[in-house]
């Protein structure tokens, strides 16, 4: 039995490494495999003791088996990853495969996976937890290629095998599985264990010289993967012999290059312009419009599939969470619930652990979208055009000036012996006449007088021209609250009463969540963990529709952003101009989807043709009609005409003016009552004054 195992192995493997087996009618019928590989078998049968007992004869006849087995695999991978499954079925594995990897000087692995006792009745060195069946499974691939698994056990151990693998979901596009059974209920209990993505060959033994060779398939109706007859292998008097009708190891692109027009379960959520839903009646939801389901249109139509949707309870796009359970979109493919997920879903490492992702098709960065800065108030703005620092320079200049010409015109009366032609009050007011008013003109007798007043007029005309100019340009065009243009700005806007906010349980809540330094860390603690719905809502609807009445800051996906920006209106919005976190999108798929290269072919075709860019387009311009403001403002019109709000900043100044005269007048009218009854005091009994009467 063993032997003929090993020669049904060997036919597997024979066609599926000659070129050109694609065709059942180019299949050989006839396998001799003591003419091929007579060198290496007399290499390998050295190792056991001479023995003229059948058994013995039948132990090097199936290690002479294994021996051509492991020369055919390796025919055309350059380096392959070949690994050897067994439990006591087949005696002396090691020291065959230890022969083999000396003569050809490539690796196999060998894995006893399982205690037992050997023919001598040591103890075995196996494991049953099959911790060395995982590592095997994660092993990065040194090629391209597959990852290639004979299993040499009996029924128990193959089925504890493949339960192993589903339940840590280690099953991969890229493994196959080569799999020898000798009981006869082998098909019907194997295919309960395995998902679509399993892909199996199978050699199910039906009578003492007769096997059944078998193939997984998926059915295009159920979409249940099981095991389908293609052939039978016997063993004659003229040596084993095959009848096929397709190739034992087919090529998965091809099984699902035509999907025979089954229907796939999709998982989305409403978020247009990536996945746009419409409610059904019946409580259900179809595909509207967006780029994810021309994407998903696209694919059904070359690999011949159709598809329905379903949403997740919570709405959520979801992840790994710390109980182990799985939310959102990504929670219904890791359950398969669906078959896979397409919704603006970012690829990330966390949620690589339980589901398979696509190739990118899409890339893009976050942003920080708040409520438009509010324009300044304009009744200050005869102080706006300088800054403090340069109206502090020019008060100062003023107040010095009026003394400085004083003081020169008292030293020229020095040495001309006439006396000051004006004193320093008035020397004062023309100044700050000359700064305030440009046809004032003092025309000065002396040379000194002459340059001190031309600098100042100079200096004066210079002030006035760059403040009428910036006033004008104040009044004519508004000026705006400083915005929120980068993370560096949340501590601060968050301090001004700001809510920090973003979608639930999406990767861009888990980019901060899981950051342990830095600026990322940082903005993780403004977010309102004390009231969750405060800071994360369902869907970037929500964020938006908060920022219109409230105040906070949402971060979103740009492109979301710009189009749920001009559905309610641009003008309402301001997206920072500094972007951040750039992101790729793909479609999640579960864990080792069959489809999952053929997608990633597709997808390349798709996005390589630009065809992502022209759907983005599409998608915009549904929206590129409607009023670009809701303030009534129009992008064509002109300057408008001076209003009170450009002049509100003059009649404040002579508001202040009225002000601050009455006070004066108040001022001097308490000090004239205060000191008029003292006066005339004086004036009757001036030997009781306190002063001179000249004072």
């Amino acid at each position: 039995m063993v032997c003929a195992s090993f020669y049904l192995i060997y036919l597997m493997c024979d066609m599926w490494v000659i070129p050109g087996a694609a065709k059942p009618s180019d299949l050989p019928l006839l396998y001799q495999p003591s003419h091929w590989a007579p060198s290496l078998a007399s290499a390998t049968t050295t190792t056991s003791p001479p023995s003229s007992s059948y058994s013995h004869r039948q132990e090097r006849a199936g290690r002479d088996e294994v021996a051509a087995l492991l020369t055919l695999l390796t025919l055309d991978l350059p380096q392959p990853n070949l690994y050897l499954l067994h439990d006591q079925s087949f005696l002396g594995a090691e020291e065959v495969l230890g022969g083999f990897q000396q003569a050809s000087g490539r690796p196999v692995t060998v894995l006893r996976l399982f205690q037992g006792h050997d023919s001598q009745g040591h103890d075995s060195q196996g494991h049953d937890d099959l911790s060395l069946l995982q590592e095997a499974l994660t092993l990065p691939q040194t090629h391209s290629g597959f990852k290639h698994f004979l299993v040499l056990c009996s029924l128990k151990h193959t089925l504890s095998v493949f339960q192993y693998v589903r339940e840590k979901q280690l099953e991969s596009p890229r493994l196959w599985w080569l799999v020898v059974v000798v009981e006869p209920e082998a098909p019907d209990t194997l295919q309960h264990q395995l998902w679509e993505g399993s892909l199996v060959t199978l050699a199910v033994r039906t009578t003492p010289t007769t096997y059944t060779l078998m193939t997984s398939r998926v059915a295009a109706s159920s979409g249940l993967p099981r095991l389908e007859a293609i052939g039978t292998w016997e063993v004659g008097p003229g040596g084993p012999r095959g009848h096929l009708t397709e190739p034992l190891l087919p090529d998965p692109n091809t099984l699902y290059g035509n999907m025979g027009g089954r229907q796939l379960v999709v998982s989305a959520n409403a978020d247009w312009p990536f996945f746009g839903l419409k409610p059904l009646p019946g409580g259900g939801v179809q595909p509207d419009s967006g780029i994810d389901i021309q994407i998903m249109n696209t694919l059904g139509q070359f690999l011949n599939f159709t598809y329905r949707v379903v949403s997740p309870a919570d709405g959520q796009w979801g992840g790994p969470l710390p109980d182990g359970s799985v939310s959102g979109l990504i929670g219904q493919v890791a359950r398969r619930e669906s078959h896979l997920a397409i919704c603006e879903l970012t690829i990330t490492a966390n949620r690589e652990t339980v589901v398979d992702f696509t190739t990118p098709y899409y890339l893009e960065t976050v942003t920080l979208v708040s409520r438009a800065p509010a324009e300044k108030s304009r009744a200050f703005a005869v102080f706006s055009t300088f800054t403090t620092e340069v109206w502090v320079c020019i008060l100062a200049s003023t107040v010095a000036v009026g003394p400085l010409v004083s003081v020169v015109g008292r030293v020229v009366a020095l040495y001309t012996e006439r006396p000051p032609h004006r004193q320093l009050p008035e020397y004062s007011f023309h100044v700050f006449r000359s700064l305030v008013s440009q046809g004032n003109l003092l025309r000065p007798s002396n040379w000194p007088h002459r340059l001190l007043f031309f600098c100042w007029y100079l200096f004066c005309f210079y002030i006035y021209a760059l403040y009428s100019g910036t006033l004008t340009a104040v009044l004519a065009s508004p000026t705006y609250e400083k915005p929120i243009d980068g993370l560096v700005d949340l501590p601060k806007a968050a301090a001004e009463g700001y809510t920090i906010g973003t979608t639930s349980d999406s990767s861009l809540e888990f980019i901060f969540k899981e950051a342990t330094e830095g600026i990322y860390k940082q903005v993780w603690q403004l977010f309102n963990h004390k009231d969750r719905s405060k800071s994360f809502f369902r869907s970037p609807e929500q964020g938006f529709a908060k920022i219109l009445v409230e105040k906070i800051v949402v971060v979103n996906a740009q492109l979301n952003s710009e189009v749920r920006a001009a559905q309610h209106g641009r003008e309402s919005y301001h997206m920072a101009r500094n972007t951040f976190y750039p992101q790729a999108y793909g479609i999640a798929c579960n864990k080792g989807s069959p489809f999952l290269p053929k997608f990633n072919q597709m997808l390349r075709r798709i996005t390589e043709a630009g065809l992502i860019m022209r759907w983005k387009e599409q998608e915009i311009s549904k929206i590129s009609g409607r009023s670009p403001s809701r303030r009534g403002l129009s992008s064509d019109r002109g300057p408008s005409a001076i209003t009170m709000k450009h002049l509100q900043a003059a009649f404040f100044v002579l508001l202040l003016g009225l002000v601050v005269g009455l006070l004066m007048l108040g001022a001097e009218a308490a000090l004239s009552m205060l000191w008029l009854p003292k006066t005339l005091h004086q004036e009757a009994h001036p030997s009781q004054a306190w002063f001179p009467h000249q004072w």
